[in-house]
């Protein structure tokens, strides 16, 4: 199975999207970060946006790249999981963080970026099971 496939592009675009509708809500409504931010709220999203892109591109291309042929959503789950640990391990040594409140905000935020990762590669994963059975049933009529 080739990794730039017409599924890869949609999986990459949706787990975007979902990662950053997730990460909106967290840090948005839940735990209330934005009020943190001293530049423009567009030039936020515009970067979040482009972050949002890559990361869902690294999790498509990681995913499509390990396998795609053996699609199970619990392995999506465990590379977005560890995508998401590397992430913020890159976020927390950089010092990108909204607020610090000590190690227990340190542990939540980590935690949940693993979680949010981790919903985008289920899904990836899913958009994969998925295609594989349409091209199945598809042979099987042929």
């Amino acid at each position: 199975m080739k990794v730039f496939s017409k599924h890869f592009f949609i999986s990459w675009i949706l787990a975007s999207v979902i990662m950053f509708a997730l990460s909106f809500v967290w840090h948005g409504f839940i735990l209330n970060d934005f009020e943190s931010i001293s530049y423009s709220m567009g030039l936020f999203y515009a970067l979040a946006s482009v972050v949002y892109l890559v990361i869902g591109f690294v999790l498509t291309f990681v995913y499509a790249y390990i396998g795609a042929e053996e699609s199970k959503t619990f392995k999506g789950l465990l590379v977005g999981g560890a995508l998401g640990f590397f992430i913020y391990l890159i976020a927390f040594t950089l010092g990108v963080s909204f607020k610090s409140n000590g190690m227990e905000h340190i542990v939540v935020d980590f935690v949940w970026q693993m979680a949010e990762q981790g919903i985008g590669g289920a899904l990836v994963a899913f958009i994969y099971v998925v295609a594989a059975r349409h091209a199945k049933i598809l042979e099987e009529g042929n």
